[in-house]
C-alpha cells in the first residue's frame, strides 16, 4: 500500500511544565511569545505563539532530555538580543551555519532547548 497524500495544517509540540503560570510568564515576557489561550479550571494547558507558530504548555513533569524545538524566524539576531536582554540562558550565540541558516540556542526555565534561526540570503524556504 502506498502512502496516502495527507495535508497537515499545523503541528503543536507539547511541553510538560510543573508550573503553568510560571511557564507562560517565561515564554511571554522572556522569549517573546504571546498567550493564545489557557484551558481548564484550574488551568492545565496553554497555547503560546511565536508569530503564527503555536506550542502547547501542559501541566506535568518536565522532561527535556532528547527534546528540542527549532523556530525559523525573520531575524534571529534581533530575537537573540531580546533574549539576552531578558536574561534567557543562551547556549550558543548566532552563527552562520553550513545548512543555510544563521541560528542560536537557548534553554527555557525547565531545561528545554529552543533553537532560533533565519535563512541566509540565497537560501529559499524548502517546498
Amino acid at each position: 500500500m502506498s502512502n496516502p497524500h495527507i495535508e497537515c495544517e499545523q503541528h503543536h509540540t507539547i511541553l510538560p511544565v510543573s508550573n503553568l503560570d510560571e511557564a507562560i510568564d517565561f515564554y511571554t515576557t522572556k522569549l517573546g511569545f504571546w498567550l493564545a489561550f489557557k484551558w481548564g479550571s484550574p488551568s492545565t494547558m496553554a497555547g503560546v505563539n511565536l508569530g503564527h507558530v503555536q506550542i502547547f504548555l501542559e501541566r506535568g513533569t518536565p522532561n527535556p532530555d532528547g527534546c528540542s524545538m527549532y523556530f525559523v524566524v525573520g531575524d534571529a539576531d534581533e530575537l537573540h538580543q531580546f533574549h539576552r536582554t531578558n536574561g534567557v540562558k543562551i547556549l550558543c550565540s548566532p552563527e552562520n551555519r553550513d545548512y543555510g541558516l544563521r541560528d542560536y540556542s537557548v534553554r527555557d526555565l525547565y531545561g528545554y532547548r529552543l533553537d532560533f534561526g533565519h535563512r541566509l540570503p540565497g537560501n529559499a524556504s524548502p517546498a
